[in-house]
């Protein structure tokens, strides 16, 4: 696997909300309705699969769901593009959870796609 083809995820902290649109200010207008967000660049990390690789991409990802998104759903979001790269968006206030994203993507191997060896259980 060469890293030029591996797909690379990129880790950004996300700052600030939307407004909701519900809010007044004080002399009763409504404030600007745009994105007051900021993002701040964390570290780039290669995946352990190729561009070509889309069945272990969707096996990866199942399992980084299942670990890493559902415990943190609501700070947590990433979007996949097709030439190789992921971004994604943590909400600042888990900023702890990077850890958790670098250990995954260093320990988490991708099994091939065709393979089930129940053998693997058995030496645990």
């Amino acid at each position: 696997m060469s890293d030029e083809r591996s797909y690379r995820m990129l880790v950004l902290l996300e700052d600030g909300a939307q407004n909701s649109g519900c809010e007044q200010l004080q002399n009763g207008e409504k404030p600007d309705q745009s994105a007051k967000v900021s993002h701040e660049f964390v570290d780039e990390l290669i995946l352990p699969f190729d561009v070509e690789e889309m069945d272990k991409l969707n096996l990866w990802f199942d399992k980084f769901d299942s670990d890493i998104c559902i415990p943190n759903e609501g700070f947590i979001k990433y979007e996949i593009s097709s030439d190789g790269l992921v971004v994604l968006l943590l909400d600042r206030s888990r900023e702890e959870v990077v850890a958790q994203v670098r250990r995954f993507v260093e320990s988490t191997l991708v099994p091939e796609a065709t393979e089930h060896n129940d053998n693997d259980e058995e030496s645990n």
